[in-house]
């Protein structure tokens, strides 16, 4: 169990300005922004479409559908990108923001998910898909990226991750919140504007509901921070590393040293560490692959009822093996679900251990 007294933030936490959609959502607005915004377009816009689960039988899973995200914004060019400041029937009609988070106009999980109907002839469970799906615009600069913000933007972004996480999870029904961002086209990105997404699901999905397994028997993240030959970058309170068990090459994660449940729960030293790792491991493969690598970034806290032992941390999944050759999840991986991986953890700590990363 982990001692309540040592969570205690140091910081405030941070706050949005919010204000009304026409179409029933939320945009969130955190630190500075120039503009008051208004959407004359949306009035009376709204789809009323929903979404719905269905459980596989030989996986013992569950999968959503949500058939409306068809006909999502699908690569538009940069000078028409909508969540860029001021651009026509945009996302963000402001002149300048810090930090933009809105309910995503496709979600495939939705707050007032109503419960299917039964479908004649399926005799499979089926489910509401009750939850939220929301953007968050990391710039208001088309053009920047993890790896470029200044520090304070990255710090900022952290306790919006945990604001949010805060919020999200106040709905009575959701059970776990993810933040995520998938960096590149080869990643799924259809909108270059850096920004992440956050998940809010009614239900543990099977990989979490995994994790959360191995921390209820007592699993210590935090003991891979103490094991220097897959530490790839440390700080005082957090490490960059390659866990011993990665199914992606060159896979890292970010690990504090202190078990703390959610990034709300992160000192102010605590945060800037994350913040200056977040920067080095985007940098560090960028730098290793001599290219923009693409990555899924995954922002783990904890499950509703497991705040005392499902530890918050950041997981980077690269796609590329090489500067060439890209990490396809394919084949056996797919179909077995056995992954295989050409580069030894111990190996990769040492290649990227060994990058020199300016930023």
């Amino acid at each position: 169990m982990a001692d309540l007294e040592q969570r205690t933030p140091d910081i405030l936490p941070e706050r949005p300005v919010t204000f009304g959609m026409p179409d029933g959502r939320e945009l969130h607005l955190y630190g500075p922004f120039q503009g008051t915004p208004s959407w004359p377009w949306l009035e009376g816009n709204t789809d009323g479409s929903f979404s719905h689960r269905r459980w596989h039988a030989l996986r013992r899973e569950w999968v959503v559908y949500s058939a409306h995200r068809q006909t999502r914004t699908y690569k538009p060019p940069a000078n028409d990108c909508p969540f860029c400041p001021m651009a026509p029937e945009g996302e963000l009609p402001l002149q300048e923001f810090s930090i933009a988070v809105f309910d995503n106009k496709f979600s495939a999980l939705q707050k007032d998910a109503p419960t299917p109907q039964p479908i004649p002839g399926l005799d499979i469970p089926l489910a509401s898909a009750v939850g939220n799906c929301e953007v968050i615009v990391y710039s208001s600069d088309h053009n920047a990226s993890m790896a470029s913000l200044p520090l304070e933007r990255r710090e900022r972004l952290v306790r919006v991750w945990g604001d949010r996480i805060r919020a999200l999870m106040a709905i009575p029904d959701v059970q776990v919140v993810m933040p995520f961002e998938n960096r590149g086209e080869e990643a799924g990105v259809t909108l270059h504007h850096p920004h992440g997404q956050i998940y809010a699901f009614s239900y543990q999905p099977p990989i979490i509901e995994k994790m959360a397994q191995s921390f209820r028997e007592g699993y210590d993240l935090s003991k891979l921070t103490r094991l220097p030959q897959y530490v790839v970058a440390d700080t005082a309170t957090a490490a960059a590393l390659v866990p011993p068990f990665t199914r992606f090459p060159y896979e890292m994660w970010i690990v504090p040293k202190r078990f703390c449940a959610t990034p709300a729960e992160l000192t102010a030293a605590e945060v800037t560490d994350v913040a200056e790792l977040l920067a080095h491991v985007a940098n560090t493969y960028d730098a290793f692959f001599g290219r923009i690598c693409p990555y899924v970034m995954i922002v783990y806290a904890a499950p509703k009822g497991l705040e005392d032992v499902f530890p918050f941390h950041i997981q980077f999944q690269p796609l590329l093996r090489s500067p060439t050759k890209m990490k396809f999840v394919a084949g056996v991986e797919v179909g077995a679900g056995s992954f295989l991986v050409d580069i030894l953890p111990e190996t990769a700590a040492q290649n990227l251990r060994n990058v020199e990363v300016t930023s």
